[in-house]
């Protein structure tokens, strides 16, 4: 460990970076980022898994994660924070061809137990009823009676990974435990990219990065897994076609490529504002409208068309107490599930992860009491973030 340190410090000695970026922050010492942070600008770690017992962040200048509701629990210890999502390193189609031959009808690629109990017990009930195929890390610790490990074909890394994905027509994902309800994981990105059909768990956020049932297909329980399964199985060129879109909203969203360009502005705006270099790129503005389910067909119609549209310099997202999958709700970014009316905690986690400009309350002018009311945390968020908060007449 010292002599990778040593080498580590060598390498910013010689390189001069303006920041040093950790991918692991469970690894680096405190006392190491410590020592060298005088020698760059910014310390910055990313996080995007369960993190070290009395794990020590007060090096870091910020804290990127991946998971939407770190954000806020970063903060609490004193330390930047900010929500930026992994994504695809498009250069893989370079070297996998996604157009031929997917000999594979379903599998599924990742961890076996451990952090993944939960979606593991799920993916045996799927082999118990479905040609499921194992690869990934963990298999070997499965009970030898298990199906799973029947089914387990061995670990598969890297390039091995990929070029099973580039030969699957359906593949599975669920997320680690600590997700909790939100989207998060390499493997949305992965699958999709690959351009295969991606079988994955609802979750909060998920509308925000890919359309479900339309760009990716989503199961909120092991039963709706296996029949929505058995539906994209008896319909393969169905399941091509959303595998089709997922791969274009990947490709257009959510590279690495976007996602540079997205992380220099935000690097820029969280730059310690001690040095005389600092400047701060103008970043998009973001309009966040709240609506409640009973008002949700009478948004007015110029806000619900934007909130389908892209815009150049600003993005717009709903929120509110909505089935995600609601009809009219299809082409608009959205933070929306009914358990929102029932633990309006997940208010924070928003606008922690969106950090909006302003926020626009659909309304029809009935007097919103009880503290527990999620419009009402909405608008105490507000008022506590110094965010623009006004509201729009529903349409009658």
């Amino acid at each position: 460990m010292q002599q990778l340190l040593a080498i580590l410090e060598a390498q910013i000695r010689w390189w001069k970076p303006t920041v040093v970026y950790v991918q692991d922050i469970n690894w680096l010492p405190a006392a190491f980022l410590q020592h060298v942070k005088p020698l760059v600008e910014m310390v910055v770690g990313q996080n995007a898994c369960p993190l070290a017992p009395g794990l020590d962040l007060s090096p870091y200048n910020l804290v990127l994660t991946s998971l939407p509701h770190y954000v806020g629990r970063f903060r609490n210890q004193g330390v930047q924070a900010a929500y930026f999502p992994i994504g695809f390193d498009q250069r893989l189609l370079q070297r996998h061809r996604t157009d031929g031959n997917r000999p594979h009808a379903l599998t599924f690629i990742g961890g076996l137990g451990g952090y993944h109990s939960q979606g593991t017990q799920m993916l045996e009930g799927i082999a118990q009823e479905l040609p499921l195929q194992v690869w990934g890390y963990g298999g070997q610790q499965l009970p030898t009676d298990s199906i799973l490990r029947q089914r387990w074909r061995g670990e598969a890394w890297a390039d091995d990974m990929y070029s099973l994905l580039a030969s699957s027509q359906i593949t599975l994902n669920r997320h680690i435990d600590i997700a909790e309800g939100y989207a998060n994981n390499m493997r949305l990105y992965e699958s999709t990219g690959m351009g295969a059909c991606l079988l994955t768990d609802a979750k909060l956020n998920l509308p925000c990065l890919f359309e479900p049932d339309h760009e990716v297909v989503t199961y909120s329980s092991p039963a709706e897994a296996v029949s929505k399964l058995k539906q994209l199985l008896a319909q393969p060129e169905a399941a091509a076609a959303i595998a089709a879109r997922g791969q274009a909203r990947t490709l257009k969203h959510h590279t690495y490529s976007q996602r540079m360009a997205d992380l220099v502005p935000l690097l820029q705006r969280h730059r310690p504002k001690t040095r005389s270099s600092a400047t701060h790129a103008p970043r998009d503005q973001t309009l966040l409208v709240a609506c409640r389910a009973e008002l949700v067909h009478r948004i007015p119609k110029p806000l619900a068309e934007a909130l389908r549209s892209e815009h150049l310099n600003h993005r717009m997202l709903l929120i509110g107490d909505i089935d995600p999958q609601a009809q009219g709700l299809q082409g608009m970014q959205r933070w929306c599930s009914s358990t929102l009316g029932i633990d309006p905690t997940q208010v924070q986690p928003c606008l922690d992860a969106m950090e909006p400009d302003q926020i626009l309350i659909v309304d029809d002018q009935r007097t919103v009491t009880g503290s527990s009311d999620w419009m009402t945390q909405i608008r105490h968020q507000a008022e506590a973030r110094q965010i623009v908060c006004s509201s729009v007449r529903a349409r009658p």
